[in-house]
């Protein structure tokens, strides 16, 4: 059976935690809540963060969306430990958090450097 957790970090930002056959430690819950929480100097609008933890086998597959300004960006990681499986999944979405920011800014930039010459 799946276990919900929400927890609130700033004011915008809500993360829930599912765990699927796994038990979530106090000590896992406040990693993922430290690293989460280090998203938001990339990219202030993240609104929700869900994250899913299961247990398969001999592996902990960790799926991560985190949405902003109605895009969702998916992370899915998968090893041995559980914390790596966290940081790989966590990576890949950081990653795309920068490629969206940096979007944003150089189409802004763009448009301004258009407006100035006509």
């Amino acid at each position: 059976m799946a276990k919900h957790k929400v927890f609130k970090m700033h004011d915008k930002l809500h993360i829930t935690i599912t765990s699927k056959q796994i038990e979530l430690t106090p000590k896992l819950r406040d990693y993922i809540q430290q690293k989460t929480s280090k998203l938001t100097k990339y990219f202030s609008n993240i609104s929700d963060i869900h994250i899913t933890i299961s247990e398969e086998k001999y592996r902990h597959v960790v799926e991560i969306n985190a949405l902003t300004n109605g895009i969702t960006m998916p992370g899915k990681a998968e090893h041995s430990d559980v914390h790596t499986a966290f940081d790989k999944a966590l990576s890949k979405v950081e990653g795309q958090i920068r490629r969206y920011k940096d979007k944003i800014v150089t189409h802004a930039s763009k448009q301004e450097k258009t407006e100035s010459i006509s």
